[in-house]
């Protein structure tokens, strides 16, 4: 009975001690939550909210201790010396992510993609490169470090591990690199063509077989049937440049001047001309080339006559220009000057611009000097509706 009554008295002690502990419990996991998140942290995150980096950066390096749930911050601070030109800062923060054993495999994975593109911001190419063809080996490599490689073997000119690369990411389906890959074996192929011509002409089939509408390995397999005497050939791969892209056609005219020259058919030649213009009435080029058999086949007078009638449907300054160099001179006080707007326009005129980023230049340029992309360059006619623009060039 006397155990019983004390067993009753203990229990409410029993229930306040429970009490106090699971009180003291509470407090110190509510401690330990505000820990996690430092006042800190939120300062920086503010300071960077509000366009201030130097002082997020200030802040933030000194909460510079690794572990799983900050890797994350040390990326995002990371990224942001790369874009402030800080490229060294950058990569010790990813080196000492890489260097953490504990940091599990994705992050790992993606902190080694961020010191790849430190390096390759630093021009440190080879380092770079290292890096992402270790990535390469890993069972389910990223397709991030395939198109890193790609961008590497670009800028060092290696046309065999570019394509490598490129058809590796063609396999993820995420890229359509076939184009690119046309491009790659159209630089070999040129590379080779003095060399060994039959292997330069295996390398244009290869382009062909990526892209049915590569219209530069066309080029250069005529340039190549042409040099063995192949003119048949040359003219039936000229024109399929029609089919795969009839903005080309310009590029394409020598060549085939060349090839009818060489099977002795100009009269051909000036029958397929014209072909074109009915279909494609605003080639400029094409109506100069005909111009130009014209007066080979029947003489100075009747080109002339053609180009005049031709430029009151179509006028263009290069038909103009063309048409003076025949010696159209009725009217002698006005020809000099016609003559020193239209030669210096035909001058300073830009033949290409890319189609991407509208790049504009004399030369063509299968990679675009300036938003580097391949195949982006289309030759260009120089029309009156141009006249004020290219004036302004004369100037």
């Amino acid at each position: 009975m006397i155990m019983q009554t004390w067993l009753f008295l203990l229990l409410p002690v029993a229930a306040l001690s429970g009490w106090l502990m699971a009180r003291r419990h509470y407090k110190r996991r509510y401690r330990q939550q505000e820990n996690a998140f430092s006042p800190a942290y939120f300062k920086g995150l503010n300071y960077l909210l509000n366009e201030q980096p130097d002082k997020a950066i200030d802040v933030f390096i000194g909460l510079l201790e690794v572990n799983s749930e900050t890797v994350e911050t040390h990326l995002a601070l990371a990224n942001l010396f790369r874009r402030r030109g800080e490229t060294e800062r950058a990569i010790r923060i990813h080196q000492n992510l890489i260097a953490r054993p504990s940091l599990h495999g994705e992050q790992r994975t993606q902190a080694m993609i961020e010191l790849g593109l430190d390096y390759m911001h630093a021009g440190v190419l080879d380092r770079a490169e290292h890096l992402f063809l270790e990535l390469m080996q890993l069972p389910v490599s990223p397709p991030e470090a395939a198109r890193q490689l790609l961008r590497i073997y670009q800028q060092e000119k290696k046309w065999r591990q570019a394509i490598d690369m490129a058809s590796r990411l063609d396999k993820n389906q995420q890229d359509n690199t076939q184009p690119l890959i046309a491009q790659f074996y159209c630089e070999l192929a040129e590379q080779s063509v003095k060399q060994d011509k039959h292997e330069c002409l295996n390398l244009v089939r290869l382009a062909l077989f990526h892209d049915t509408q590569c219209v530069r390995a066309s080029l250069i397999e005529a340039r190549v049937q042409l040099s063995l005497g192949q003119p048949q050939k040359a003219l039936k791969t000229l024109k399929n440049i029609e089919r795969q892209n009839s903005q080309f056609l310009p590029e394409a005219l020598p060549l085939l001047y060349q090839a009818f020259q060489q099977t002795a058919n100009l009269q051909g030649y000036r029958v397929w001309l014209q072909q074109i213009l009915h279909k494609n009435p605003n080639l400029t080029s094409v109506r100069l080339m005909l111009t130009r058999l014209i007066d080979e086949i029947e003489g100075r007078s009747a080109a002339r006559q053609y180009l005049y009638d031709a430029l009151h449907r179509h006028p263009s300054v290069e038909g103009l220009n063309t048409l003076i160099n025949l010696g159209e001179h009725n009217q002698e006080s006005l020809v000099p000057l016609i003559q020193q707007v239209t030669n210096a326009m035909v001058l300073r005129g830009d033949r290409y611009s890319c189609k991407n980023c509208g790049f504009s230049g004399k030369t063509l340029h299968w990679l675009c000097p300036s938003c580097n992309r391949w195949a982006t360059m289309r030759p260009t006619e120089i029309h009156l509706s141009a006249l004020e623009k290219l004036l302004e060039k004369t100037a």
